[in-house]
């Protein structure tokens, strides 16, 4: 359940762009009793917002940022970054007497970008959700402008949570580390499952059986790590006696150098999104 939901439930929320994540969102805010229709949608691709409809027909749809953008006062950033562009400008061809609070969930494009993009400057919140917000379960970052108040935060977080967790970070050059963490982490994940099913699979299992042993061990597991005030090597050691079948599992991943080969994997994701954040910066300079 997000946080400080009855502050915030009869706010304007507008959406500038109404794909997969902008529907998790909305889906979460509205299971969290946020008003439908306090809620604002544009997208020029009729078959996006018809399915945002179908969440409830309340909410205002329309294939103009302008209307969403003079409605709300708070406007999410949906837009796939190479559209960033574009989508601002439209913007800024709306009339109000004030500047909405900005979220952007686009990846890469910075703070400052944002701000350049929708001069004069408001209040900008980035956001960098990842995958599992689609079952509710997401981990974001979030980091805001100097000029974004503690209301702003506040609300920027309850639109965070409602996907899932969100915390907050003080330097954005960290976003390149969450992006290589928990932005990309979920494909390490199922890419270990994945290998996990298709050797059980090769050991004689059934696909069907293979296939909920992999799934429910890795949400077993990660439902202990998240509940256990235990550190994540000592669940593992917890796991693992001596002389026993995980211990052999173990010895050969080690052995293998597991760690040092995760390790340059996480560092090429973040060396990847410092690379992708500049072009971009560069792009819509």
């Amino acid at each position: 359940m997000i946080g400080d939901a009855m502050n915030h439930k009869d706010t304007r929320i507008g959406f500038i762009g109404g794909g997969n994540m902008s529907r998790a969102i909305v889906s979460g805010l509205l299971d969290a009793g946020h008003d439908p229709g306090c809620i604002y949608v544009s997208d020029p691709d009729q078959s996006q917002t018809e399915r945002m409809q179908a969440l409830n027909n309340r909410l205002h749809i329309a294939d103009d940022n302008c209307a969403t953008f003079e409605a709300a006062v708070a406007v999410v950033l949906a837009v796939k970054p190479q559209f960033m562009a574009a989508a601002t400008a439209q913007m800024k061809n709306a009339s109000r007497s004030s500047n909405p609070l900005i979220v952007s969930i686009a990846a890469g494009i910075t703070l400052d970008t944002l701000q350049s993009l929708l001069d004069p400057a408001p209040a900008v919140v980035r956001i960098m959700p990842n995958q599992p917000a689609m079952a509710g379960a997401a981990m974001s970052a979030l980091v805001a402008t100097t000029t974004t108040d503690g209301r702003q935060r506040e609300l920027a977080q309850y639109v965070a949570e409602a996907v899932g967790r969100a915390v907050w970070i003080d330097d954005e050059a960290m976003m390149d580390a969450v992006t290589a963490i928990s932005g990309s982490g979920p494909a390490y994940f199922y890419l270990l499952g994945e290998i996990i099913e298709a050797t059980a699979i090769e050991m004689g299992l059934p696909r069907d059986l293979a296939n909920i042993l992999t799934r429910q061990t890795a949400f077993g597991a990660g439902k202990t790590a998240i509940e256990s005030q235990l550190g994540l090597a000592e669940l593992r050691e917890s796991v693992t006696s001596k002389g026993g079948t995980t211990a052999a599992a173990m010895a050969v991943l080690e052995q293998l150098g597991i760690r040092d080969i995760v390790r340059k994997a996480l560092i090429a994701a973040r060396d990847r999104s410092v690379e992708l954040g500049n072009n971009a910066d560069q792009s819509d300079a």
